[in-house]
Formats: structure tokens, sequence, C-alpha cells
């Protein structure tokens, strides 16, 4: 009896989380106790990868250079993964053109506090470019592109 009750509630969420992969909330304009459900739960999250208004998964590469032209290459990142989820928050912020500065800049100063030893960062900011499908299904793979990269010196 255990099992049926842990087996049907399972079954439950996942048809919600189906109905939702699926638009469900475009289906009907009020709140119902099905969408209080999906979004209490997760189980409302609609995952469209290949949507075209997703934007490319951005990541950023630090190159720490000291005064003896030594060159440390590393990301900002750890074994915390809801630290780093929040990282890539900031970092997703690099798709807008006005903020990208500031958060070079920003994201150079940290880095310098984090290696006192350095005398010059170079922040690299890039972005993976997932083809549409039309192109994927011909061939086209991902790739990692460089759209910003800005050196900045100690003071």
């Amino acid at each position: 009896m255990k099992r049926i009750c842990w087996i049907s509630l399972a079954s439950f969420h996942l048809l919600i989380a189906g109905l939702h992969a699926a638009h469900m909330k475009e289906w009907y304009s009020s709140k119902n106790w099905l969408s209080a459900y999906a979004d209490f739960t997760g189980a409302g999250n609609i995952f469209s990868f290949f949507a075209p208004h997703i934007g490319n998964e951005i990541a950023v590469v630090y190159t720490i250079a000291d005064s003896k032209s030594h060159q440390q290459v590393t990301r900002l990142e750890g074994a915390n993964t809801e630290c780093n989820r929040r990282i890539q928050t900031v970092y997703n912020f690099f798709s807008i053109d006005e903020a990208q500065s500031l958060l070079a800049k920003s994201c150079a100063s940290y880095m310098m506090r984090q290696y006192p030893e350095g005398e010059m960062v170079r922040v690299t900011v890039i972005s993976k470019q997932i083809p549409d499908m039309r192109s994927f299904r011909q061939g086209a793979i991902p790739k990692w592109e460089p759209f910003l990269v800005k050196n900045y010196k100690k003071l």
C-alpha cells in the first residue's frame, strides 16, 4: 500500500511537470491549485532549451599576471553549487551591453583582491553559441566564442 502511494505521488508530480513542459500555463489565464503546486515544487519550470529567446550560456575566464610575468588562468567557481549558480546569474548580465564595462571592472577588482600578488588581470567573457535546430540537424555544434576581453592594471 505504501509503495502504491509513493508511485501515485511520483506519477502525479511527473504529470504536472509534463503538462508545464507542454506550456500548460498558456492554456488558461487564472491561477488554480495545479499551477500553485507546480510553482511550489518546481514542476512548473518550462525547459525549452532550443527556444529562440533563451540566451546563450556565459562564462568568464580570468588571467592574472604578477610583476615577474607569471600568469595564472582561473575561473570564479567552487564546490558549492548554489554559490556557482549565483555567480552564473551575475555573469548572465554580461549579455546587456550597457552593463558589460561595469561588470568587467567589478569582476577584475574582486579577482585583484583574491590575488594580491597580481599586477594585472584580463577578464575574458565567452559565450556558448547554440545553433538553431536546422543548423544542428545539418551538423553544427555549439561553440564557445569570446565577446569581451578587457585588461585591468593595479593602481
